[in-house]
Order: C-alpha cells, then structure tokens, then sequence
C-alpha cells in the first residue's frame, strides 16, 4: 500500500459517496465485551492510523454513532448487551452504507437472522466472519471502509 496527500485521497473518493460518508472519520467502533475483536484490530488500526473506540455491548450505540463519525463497526453477532441483530438496526437507522463487520460464528440460524435484518433494513455494506481472520481479511475490511468513507489514505499498489 502506498500512502498519498489528502487532497489526492479526496480526488479517490468514489462516485456515488454522500455528504454524510465523506464526513467520516478514520476510525472503527468495536462494540465487544471480552476484548477479543478489540485485540484482533487494535495493531492493524494502529498501524494504519485509524483510531479506534472500544464500546461495551450494553452502552448506547446510536450516541457514539453521533458522536464520532466512524467508517465502519466491529461487532459480535452473539453479545451480553445489544446483539448482532440490534447493531444492525442501530446502524441502518443511522446510516444504511455504513459498513459493519460481524463476527458471527456458524449458527446457520443466526447466519439467518442476519440475512433477514440486512434485507429488512436495506443495509448495503454487511460483512460477516464466522471465524476470526488473518490480518490480511481485517486489512481488506479496513481498506474497503476507508475507501468507501473517503477518509483512508491508502491505494492498493
């Protein structure tokens, strides 16, 4: 990957991108109670400039949301506080494009509930792990994120 100016970065911005996506931060909000999905993305985010706000499952989404403009969120599917399922529907109230990774492990009947939320509340940008990844599948989710936000200032090479 090869770092560019912003001005270039904002030249790389994708058609189509609203008002709203190009006001976005580079940064993630990882909603995760035991601090697995936080270790996973804590050293790529890191290392790619990309804040990161850890949140428990039972605090207010919708209000971090607000407040920080973030390009994508990170969640379990199965969580104490607030589920995939509710991320899900905080996040299409707030911004249908926004993209969220779920890591939602291979219940076919969670993996369905998910189908039916996504479709449901017309989402665009749903990701899904069934297991945790290698870096480079947190890197692409991250790239793809910022691209789609036009807040990254990374080009494949």
């Amino acid at each position: 990957m090869t770092y560019t100016s912003s001005k270039f970065a904002a030249l790389m911005q994708p058609e189509g991108t609203s008002t709203s996506e190009a006001s976005r931060e580079p940064e993630v909000i990882i909603i995760d109670d035991n601090g697995e999905l936080f270790d996973a993305f804590c050293g790529v985010c890191d290392c790619l400039e990309i804040a990161v706000k850890q949140m428990s499952s039972s605090d207010d989404l919708n209000a971090m949301l607000h407040r920080s403009r973030p390009m994508a969120v990170i969640a379990e599917l199965e969580a104490d506080g607030q589920d995939g399922c509710n991320v899900l529907m905080t996040v299409a109230a707030h911004d249908k494009d926004l993209p969220v990774l779920l890591h939602t492990g291979e219940d076919p009947a969670l993996q369905g509930a998910v189908d039916a939320v996504e479709s449901l509340w017309q989402l665009t940008s749903v990701t899904r792990w069934q297991r945790q990844l290698s870096v480079g599948a947190a890197v692409d989710f991250l790239f793809r994120a910022g691209r789609k936000a036009g807040c990254m200032r990374l080009l494949p090479t």
